[in-house]
């Protein structure tokens, strides 16, 4: 049986921060697919960076209608909590990414970046 490669996921880059009050820049992106949504984190200058990517569901509490407190110091050294609300509406099956778009546009005056990442992680 032939393999086939996976193309990669597209991610909106929905946070990038600078040292700071946090000790280490930040990198926090989103795969908006409805319940089959990813999110990635990177944390720390690019040549010693640590990340992982897991499901949207992870980063939501355990009724899905808010975030997940471990994630809340991360959330607050990104100034990200304005895209749970998305982030709620996108695991519950909606398709918000336009919402991300351009409420992330909104607050900065730019579209976000996309990436291109393979899915990895649990």
């Amino acid at each position: 049986m032939k393999k086939t490669k996976r193309r990669p996921l597209r991610f909106l880059v929905i946070a990038r921060t600078a040292p700071g009050h946090h000790p280490h820049p930040m990198e926090m992106a989103v795969h908006p697919a409805g319940a089959a949504s990813r999110f990635s984190i990177s944390v720390g200058p690019h040549p010693v960076n640590a990340g992982g990517q897991v499901p949207l569901s992870a980063v939501l509490d355990g009724s899905r209608t808010g975030l997940n407190p471990l994630w809340e110091k991360d959330f607050d050294a990104a100034e990200l909590h304005w895209a749970v609300p998305y982030l709620v509406r996108l695991q519950a099956g909606e398709d918000v990414a336009d919402e991300i778009v351009a409420a992330y546009t909104a607050r900065h005056g730019e579209a976000p970046a996309k990436m291109f990442q393979d899915r990895y992680g649990v």
